[in-house]
């Protein structure tokens, strides 16, 4: 939605194609668009799936430019359709990893603080969460001990009770490919400092995740997990 702003500045009309697994908020902003007055067909919001509704405005001939945020996958798909309708122009913005870089100089509170927020804020589910977390030698086991101690005390479960601050995932089949990347992470030789497990047996839970002693070259580093697993190197 937060390319929605430039897109209206700049005098065009959108269709928003939102995600199959999260409909509600995009329909909700329509229904503030059409209560402020917004004239018809200016905001049209799109709800559908990925194979269907997305493809057919991919190729549509009078679509004159797409803007995706998604996986990479789909990013090739969408780039190919456009290129065999009409040329449009693409902007794409694919799977994430961002990094955090913390210095012994830092004001350590202030960074575990920063850095907790910037990868477990929704459960981990944002295209721009810090998932990699670099850090000094000289405080290395000092930030870990208080991340892991701090991803630890998140209260896991449901969203609408006051006192939850750690949710679900989105879906059975992001909670089982978080899961397998924790197992990766194990199996690389990352050393679990907290979490690394599904919470309960319904619901799509998983407990907070810290590793400690990561190295670049290990799988949890170089693939956007997209779920609340926090990799310091």
């Amino acid at each position: 939605a937060w390319k929605l702003g430039p897109m209206l500045a700049s005098g065009c009309t959108t269709v928003l194609k939102v995600a199959e697994q999260t409909p509600l908020t995009a329909l909700r902003m329509a229904e503030l668009i059409r209560e402020a007055g917004f004239p018809k067909g200016v905001v049209n919001v799109l709800t559908g799936f990925g194979e269907t509704a997305g493809d057919a405005l991919a190729r549509h001939m009078q679509v004159d430019k797409v803007a995706f945020t998604g996986s990479t996958e789909v990013g090739r798909y969408i780039m190919k359709a456009a290129a065999e309708s009409n040329l449009k122009r693409v902007t794409l913005e694919l799977g994430g990893k961002s990094p955090s870089i913390v210095f012994a100089d830092a004001d350590i509170d202030a960074a575990i603080d920063g850095t907790h927020f910037g990868l477990f804020f929704n459960q981990g589910q944002c295209c721009c969460a810090g998932s990699r977390v670099f850090v000094e030698r000289k405080i290395y086991d000092q930030f870990v001990e208080r991340a892991a101690t701090k991803a630890a005390a998140r209260k896991v479960g449901d969203p609408f009770h006051k006192d939850t601050t750690h949710g679900a995932q989105i879906s059975e089949e992001q909670m089982s490919k978080i899961l397998h990347y924790i197992e990766a992470g194990n199996k690389e030789g990352a050393r679990l400092v907290t979490g690394g497990k599904r919470v309960g047996n319904s619901g799509y839970f998983v407990e907070p995740t810290v590793f400690a002693d990561v190295k670049d070259n290990m799988k949890i580093v170089r693939e956007e997990i997209f779920g609340p697993v926090m990799s310091i190197l």
